[in-house]
């Protein structure tokens, strides 16, 4: 096939495009008469091809790209068109360089999209020469070496038979012409650069295998984050709801996906991205820097440029704290909303009920509409649920612990149950409330019963009785101190947690309201073994050497578990062999009686749901 059909064709070809499954420079040395004939005929070639890559060839074909713009690196490649043939069957990765660099090769990415999970696996070809006579073809070998050893055939039209083949052949080119301008929707076309720059090369053997490797083949690579691919998918065909992503397996980068995604289809021209915090904001503009040439204006603290952005919002992104919102929407003209994204991270904060009385209605006018959150459900509250739901959009894709675990994404964990009972001040708090809802529920003045179950959930958090078997924990087993996080409900129970923490020479500080936010960062570096909080690094923080959490502070609602568990759960690329702890305490008591909310098991439930997530192992 190579002798009798791509060396004559390319040798007489001015255009050679082509489209294919897997490529390897390997096919360039075979085929180097051919193509050495080509560029002396003026010609050029096009490829677009799968992101299956060799790392060599990855890289020539990324340092031809780079030269054509860096002076010094294209001279350094040293290469000429009098020595394309010779350099082609013996210095192949260099001669694939320069060639890109002198654009006689021009190369490009595809991935399938929307509900496409696949490879680009098409494999179809056009020659044409000077005067405009052209060949197609279609078949089953890929450009690798391996293919012209495999029984493979192709089938061949020609322009200048009649005009039934000239069609065929008209087709073939206009359907390679559309997958190269990125005009077929169930395609992605990148530049080389660009998908390097992504993180959309998956790097194969030198000969790349014509089928989809085993999934042990492919451990730790694509297969484990195809969980983002399907909910970009996912929201593309929905246009509106809510990924339920466990933390650290990606909101964020599967975010920025889809805003890339839409910009590049022309679907939007700005988008506003809400969160809550300064923390997490700033962490979102890093990345919004890192992942997009356009402008990010900030609305939040102490950045004051929401009106920058409402005077030309074409082509900009808007990251503005949720709170602020009300304020702004109003503001941003009727027309920019049809091409407009809008994304709310942890999106379960957005319905507080301020919130839902101020924005009602402001959110549904945006085109595109993502919310994120490991867990977005608002437990007992469903007006707050209604309103999510109905100006954002439903559930549309989920990913949770236990499938992060088992994917080898979030690092596995030992749970620790450290038991207490409650103390006679304890009790008396609780028959107090319980008396105190009964009282007014008689009187027709019930309270919502979210009312009871914060009062119980309150008196379970700040129980004094947890401190000694904490203490006795930590003489056993120092280590859990050292890269932890510790949850406490007030400024006030942390001086007795401090005061365990002190005796064992711990380097720790808070991180409470009022405290300077520079200590999370000495955190983040390794400069401080301990941090001892409330509620502002449980939702979005991503500090990887987190090791071990302790919960004295745990709610029923499952929302604000999960969080604090992911601050401990993400891979630590310094420590590969890394598994957290969790230490908890578990009130073991059975005598209560008449609790109508059901609180008062909660810590058993907790226990039941940590033992079956920490039993998850990676497949």
């Amino acid at each position: 096939m190579l002798e009798f059909f791509y060396v004559p064709a390319l040798s007489n070809a001015k255009n050679y495009d082509r489209g294919v499954g897997y490529f390897t420079s390997n096919w360039l040395r075979l085929a180097a008469t051919g193509l050495a004939a080509l560029v002396a005929n003026g010609g050029t070639a096009r490829i677009v091809a799968s992101p299956k890559l060799d790392r060599e060839d990855c890289a020539a074909l990324n340092q031809g790209a780079d030269a054509r713009n860096d002076p010094v690196l294209r001279a350094s490649l040293q290469g000429t068109i009098a020595e394309l043939e010779h350099d082609l069957g013996h210095d192949t990765l260099s001669a694939l360089a320069w060639m890109i660099a002198d654009g006689l090769l021009e190369f490009r990415i595809a991935i399938p999209t929307g509900e496409l999970d696949g490879d680009f696996h098409d494999k179809f070809g056009t020659f044409r020469d000077e005067a405009g006579d052209a060949v197609a073809f279609h078949g089953s070998p890929n450009d690798s070496e391996k293919a012209f050893r495999n029984y493979e055939s192709i089938s061949v039209f020609y322009s200048w038979i009649d005009g039934r083949e000239a069609m065929r052949v008209q087709n073939e080119q206009e359907r390679f012409n559309l997958i190269w301008n990125n005009g077929d929707i169930n395609l992605r076309v990148y530049d080389l650069p660009d998908a390097v720059r992504r993180n959309l090369i998956e790097f194969t053997s030198r000969t790349a295998r014509p089928y989809p490797p085993p999934q042990a083949e492919e451990e730790g690579g694509a297969v484990r984050w195809e969980h983002q691919r399907d909910a970009v998918a996912a929201f593309l065909k929905a246009k509106a709801g809510i990924l339920e992503m466990a933390t650290g397996t990606g909101k964020t980068r599967t975010a920025l996906n889809i805003a890339e995604e839409l910009e590049a289809r022309g679907e939007i021209k700005t988008a506003v991205v809400a969160a809550y915090g300064t923390d997490l904001l700033d962490q979102w503009h890093k990345e919004l820097v890192r992942r997009t040439t356009m402008p990010v204006f900030r609305a939040y603290e102490r950045h004051h440029e929401a009106q920058s952005f409402l005077n030309d919002p074409d082509g900009a992104i808007l990251l503005a704290s949720r709170q602020l919102l009300a304020d702004i929407l109003p503001k941003l003209r009727g027309g920019a909303f049809a091409k407009a994204l809008l994304i709310c991270d942890e999106v379960h904060g957005m319905g507080s009920p301020s919130l839902v009385a101020s924005l009602a209605g402001r959110l549904r006018p945006f085109a595109y509409r993502l919310g994120l959150s490991a867990t977005p459900e608002r437990e007992y509250d469903g007006d707050g649920n209604r309103f999510i739901e109905d100006e954002i959009g439903p559930v549309i894709f989920e990913f949770g612990l236990k499938d992060a675990i088992q994917k080898g994404i979030l690092c596995g964990f030992d749970y620790v149950e450290l038991e207490y009972e409650f103390s006679d001040e304890d009790r008396a708090a609780l028959a107090k409330a319980i008396r105190r809802y009964h009282a007014k529920s008689r009187a027709g003045e019930a309270p919502p019963i979210e009312a009871l179950y914060q009062d119980i959930a309150r008196i379970r958090k700040l129980s004094q009785e947890k401190i000694p078997p904490f203490r006795s924990y930590v003489r056993e087993h120092p280590e859990v101190l050292q890269r932890s996080v510790i949850f406490v409900e007030t400024a006030e129970y942390g001086l007795l947690v401090q005061d365990i923490l002190m005796a064992q020479h711990v380097d720790f500080h808070t991180y409470y309201g009022d405290d300077d936010r520079a200590n999370l960062g000495r955190f983040a570096r390794g400069e401080l073994g301990c941090l001892v909080t409330c509620h502002r690094i449980s939702e979005g923080i991503d500090i990887q050497s987190v090791n071990n959490v302790v919960l004295f502070a745990s709610a029923r609602a499952r929302l604000e578990t999960v969080q604090r568990l992911g601050r401990c759960l993400r891979i630590d690329p310094k420590n590969t062999e890394k598994r957290a702890t969790v230490v908890d305490f578990i009130r073991v008591e059975h005598d209560d009686q008449d609790d109508p909310t059901g609180e008062l098991s909660a810590d058993e439930e907790r226990r039941d749901w940590f033992r079956d997530l920490a039993a998850s192992k990676q497949t």
